[in-house]
């Protein structure tokens, strides 16, 4: 398998027909989402370069006309299947309600589970002291007393699940099994154990339902803004308090010191210094003001701002993060996939052994005994609850993982590729010194040139840039459109000349060639700067390794990655120096964003688990084709944090190895998990079958191991930093 299955290949497009300027696309999902198709379209329309855009639902189909000059098919399709994405998690939940999925697997809540639990108690408590006597007699006597009737009604939701489960699959499932064996004891005039039976099983579950609550609840704490209306800002300038679904694209809105941003946008007026940590990860507070952008779920620390929304509602940065976090509840890891299917096909094991210990015994209490004990509920529980605890530990410490199946990914993988710049170096490069080539400019103008072409970019060689020519006075020159490649540059155009800034692969694809001989190379990082046809300066830029770069390789290392390399579109000399620095096995140099997705996709062949490390748009494509995609640092992109499976919001490379030791101990709990449920019910199923214990001892017997199995792995949620040992 080259690529990892997501919940988006619902949304992955798919080229029906293609001319120059004119590409039909489809995509499975968009059948499910008929109200969303306008908002689809929008969204589509607003990519740089497409004139048209039109969504036909029914068909799944799209029609875009796009601008052969900005864009071509390839790059259009790619930024389709982003937009796509977005959608993703929508069109799911439509697919599971439209086929009953959603309704008939929907676990119950912890409050739900302690209601049953308190009815259960009662029961059982009047059952023994008050309410004795069954209201019915004859044949129905032992189904009309309060434990009878009380169990009865406890086990209608198993009923429902069970019947779903027969008629859907063909075959009985775990909850068949439960109702089975509570019918049973109930004709055998067991009640009580049958309310044994579904307090034992109500237990279990509450734990593994509390886990899963306080996962989600610490994923909503760590990004939800909680803010239900911002200040929009009138036509007439005054100041009015509106709900947020209120809020539309374009609006401006106000935020002060102590509230939250409402919105992702720009700055439009005053200035503020803003906290970043929820979206970021970033300690320290960032000033902003005019130009700059902000997102919602952002607190303002201090000043005030007017901010021009650019996404609102379900399309803001954080609201996209709780929904591809939410989505990890869908996305089964193989060992889950595996532990349910083997449960399943365990079951009917179960029948047979009590058919057979009744054609042997004639004993109905043994018999019922092989119904009472089974593998399916522990097995199920001891992978599901495991992995929720193990991403609600890693919430706690800053990293956002995307499901279990990423979880033990990591586990096993044996190769890391690591992105260079703002990955494992601090991602903040200094302009270190300039080299003029054409002396008839000041190094002001070239500034005033470079800045106009670098203003809207999010790449830190922009933004050294930027802050380069702040700091000598300079201001950015008024400019056209500006134009982005990814991994090579930006143009723009300024006083209708052609402004260039990029590496000299950019500037030799354009026609761009310096009058006089360039410098030689120092190791340091060059920008080149190109007004029309010719380069007119070198701005070398220099940045260095994060503080536990090598710590981290060396710790991955020691915990059994055999290859540990480099990603870079820099130089090879400036590859090599960092690689040597920081102790990688290797390093791979002048790559393009398609070609570090080819290095995946060659290691995947070769049977390598590859997890892929970064933080930009030019990591997109990589993060999404590697078995683990890991966004890293306060700067990454909203793409890159799109397309990754896991989000560490932290400029520390240590939660690397940290993240691989908490997915090696979540996966050698699970293990012992498996050991302990069938250890405990083999020995069960025995002394059911060969001695007198009771209905309600096997039934203690066999709930105890996925009690057991829960506990076990609760011990994941105490796991402490820095500490690779439970």
């Amino acid at each position: 398998m080259l690529r990892k299955e997501h919940t988006d290949d619902l949304m992955k497009s798919r080229v029906m027909h293609s001319l120059p300027g004119r590409l039909r696309l489809a995509a499975d999902g968009l059948h499910y989402l008929k109200e969303e198709s306008p908002d689809i379209a929008a969204e589509l329309a607003r990519i740089p370069g497409v004139r048209l855009a039109r969504v036909t639902p029914c068909t799944g189909g799209m029609l875009l006309q796009y601008d052969r000059n900005t864009l071509n098919s390839a790059e259009l399709s790619e930024q389709v299947d982003l937009v796509l994405a977005r959608h993703s998690m929508a069109a799911l939940r439509a697919r599971h309600a439209e086929s009953g999925e959603e309704a008939a697997e929907a676990p119950m809540t912890t409050s739900r589970l302690a209601k049953r639990l308190a009815v259960n108690a009662g029961a059982l408590a009047l059952g023994n002291t008050l309410f004795t006597a069954p209201i019915l007699g004859g044949a129905l006597a032992n189904f009309t007393s309060l434990e009878a009737l009380a169990s009865l009604g406890l086990s209608a939701p198993m009923a429902k699940s069970a019947w779903e489960g027969l008629r859907r699959d063909m075959r009985p499932n775990a909850d068949f099994l439960t109702v089975t064996s509570i019918v049973a004891s109930l004709m055998l005039g067991n009640a009580h154990s049958a309310l044994m039976i579904l307090a034992l099983s109500d237990l279990a579950e509450l734990m593994t339902s509390y886990t899963i609550e306080r996962t989600r609840s610490s994923i909503k704490k760590m990004l939800s803004s909680d803010e239900g209306e911002a200040w929009k800002v009138m036509p007439d300038g005054k100041l009015e308090r509106k709900p947020i679904n209120q809020i539309s694209t374009g609006d401006i809105v106000a935020a002060h010191t102590g509230e939250k941003i409402s919105v992702d946008g720009k700055v439009v007026y005053g200035a503020a210094v803003v906290d970043q940590s929820p979206i970021t990860g970033e300690f320290v507070p960032v000033e902003k003001c005019k130009g700059d952008e902000v997102f919602a779920g952002t607190v303002v620390k201090s000043g005030s701002i007017h901010v021009q929304a650019a996404k609102v509602g379900d399309q803001t940065v954080i609201s996209r993060i709780v929904g591809m976090v939410e989505a990890s509840e869908l996305k089964k890891a193989p060992i889950q996939r595996y532990a349910d299917k083997f449960s399943n096909y365990l079951v009917p094991l179960n029948f047979l052994l009590c058919l057979s210990v009744w054609l042997v015994t004639k004993n109905p209490q043994k018999a019922l005994k092989m119904l009472v004990i089974d593998y399916s509920c522990g097995i199920k529980l001891s992978t599901a609850t495991a992995f929720s605890a193990a991403i609600n530990t890693a919430v706690k410490q800053g990293v956002l993982i995307k499901g279990g199946t990423f979880i033990e990914q990591m586990s096993s993988a044996n190769t890391v590729l690591l992105d260079k710049t703002g990955t494992i170096t601090e991602g903040k490069p200094r302009i270190v010194s300039m080299a003029m080539l054409k002396h008839d400019m000041t190094q002001a103008d070239v500034l005033a040139y470079a800045m106009a072409a670098e203003v809207t970019s999010t790449h830190p060689l922009a933004g050294a840039i930027m802050r380069y020519g702040r700091q000598l006075g300079a201001q950015a020159l008024p400019h056209g459109d500006i134009v982005t490649e990814v991994s090579r540059g930006s143009r723009t155009v300024v006083n209708g000349k052609t402004v260039r800034v990029g590496n000299i692969d950019y500037m030799r694809e354009n026609g761009v060639t310096a009058a006089s001989p360039l410098p030689a190379d120092t190791g340091a990082i060059p920008n080149y700067v190109g007004v029309d046809d010719e380069i007119v300066a070198v701005l070398y830029a220099m940045d260095s390794p994060r503080e536990n770069v090598r710590r981290a390789i060396n710790s991955l290392r020691y915990d059994g990655v055999g290859d540990i390399e480099l990603l870079t579109g820099d130089l090879e000399s400036q590859a090599r120096t960092v690689a040597e620095q920081v102790g990688a096995d290797g390093y791979r140099a002048q790559l393009l964003p398609e070609q570090k997705a080819e290095a995946v996709l060659k290691l995947q062949v070769q049977g390598n688990g590859v997890v892929m490390v970064g933080d930009g748009i030019n990591d997109a494509p990589a993060l999404a084709y590697a078995d683990v995609g890991i966004s890293m640092g306060s700067k990454s992109t909203d793409i890159a944090m799109e397309t990754s499976d896991v989000i560490i919001n932290r400029d520390d490379p240590m939660m690397i190895p940290e993240l691989r030791r908490l997915a090696r101990a979540t996966m050698r709990i699970v293990h012992q998990n498996f050991a302990l449920v069938i250890a405990i019910n083999s020995v069960g199923l025995i002394l059911g079958a060969a001695s007198g214990i009771s209905v309600m001892m096997s039934a203690l017997l066999h709930n105890s191991s996925t009690i057991l199995v829960v506990a076990n792995s609760l011990r994941l949620m105490f796991m402490k930093p820095r500490d690779g040992r439970i």
